[in-house]
């Protein structure tokens, strides 16, 4: 049995998930998703909620008794450190994660397997549709920014405007865009201080869906990319299709500028 434990927002949950995925396939196991840590109330870490259940994922629940409780004390194995362990992918067919494993290359092999794990449970509502299609019909250039427990976080920090500014002079001299699609948890703030020369088009939160799905399956339609030091950005650009896309991402991940992000960012993408 493979047992993943659940932390942060959807989009960490997608990279947990991804390692456990990988692991349950490579040894004919099942996989199971430990959530109680979502909710607990622990000072600098924001509760959340179990969202992994808007996708087509192969997974079940991991129910709290004395037996698991066993398991996961002879199996627990912790994350050592930001980078890609290899190691991990030998673990074996009995083991409990804890970790958030951001890093493609825990997926690379089984890549489309994760593709298809994300796509959508249900079909999106009709207005949510309707922009997917004009997305993915023009030229366009999605843009998220990552506001909320960002704003003075001691690990992550808010991208300023000068990096999208940067991005976007980057992307329009390589490829033609004719619109931006900006993406936030906070689009009133986007839309009184984001003034770009090309038409912008600020996607609120009736497109976000239950869970924030709704957003970053909008996302994934896009032609190019400007994402933020986000989990949740990175899943949109990654699950976008289009071979000729171009991802921007910032160069500075965390606050601290001495964590290595070289197993998390794909060699294709641009750091600005």
């Amino acid at each position: 049995m493979i047992v993943v434990r659940l932390k942060g927002g959807l989009g960490n949950q997608m990279f947990q998930y991804a390692l456990g995925r990988v692991l349950a396939l490579k040894n004919n196991a099942k996989l199971q998703l430990d959530t109680p840590f979502l909710n607990l109330n622990v000072k600098g870490i924001t509760k959340r909620e179990y969202s992994l259940d808007v996708f087509n994922i192969k997974a079940e629940i991991f129910k709290s008794s004395w037996r698991n409780l066993f398991f996961k004390l002879i199996y627990y194995k912790i994350e050592k450190s930001f980078n890609f362990d290899e190691n991990i992918l030998s673990a074996g067919s009995d083991v409990y994660l804890n970790g958030y494993w951001q890093s493609p290359k825990y997926f690379e092999s089984f890549k489309d397997v994760i593709r298809d794990d994300f796509t959508l449970k249900n079909p999106p509502s009709s207005n949510i549709q309707v922009l997917a299609d004009e997305i993915q019909n023009t030229s366009s250039l999605c843009m998220h920014l990552r506001r909320g427990d960002y704003v003075g976080h001691k690990v992550h920090d808010v991208v300023d405007l000068e990096y999208y500014q940067k991005g976007v002079e980057y992307i329009s001299k390589r490829t033609n865009i004719d619109k931006i699609y900006v993406f936030s948890d906070d689009i009133k703030w986007c839309e009184q201080n984001i003034n770009f020369d090309i038409p912008t088009v600020f996607v609120g939160e009736k497109y976000a869906g239950k869970k924030g799905e709704g957003h970053m399956y909008l996302m994934s339609k896009g032609k190019n990319f400007i994402i933020a030091n986000s989990s949740f950005s990175w899943w949109g650009a990654w699950l976008c299709e289009n071979k000729e896309k171009i991802i921007v991402c910032p160069k500075q991940w965390f606050n601290d500028a001495s964590i290595d992000t070289g197993d998390l960012i794909p060699d294709t993408w641009i750091r600005i």
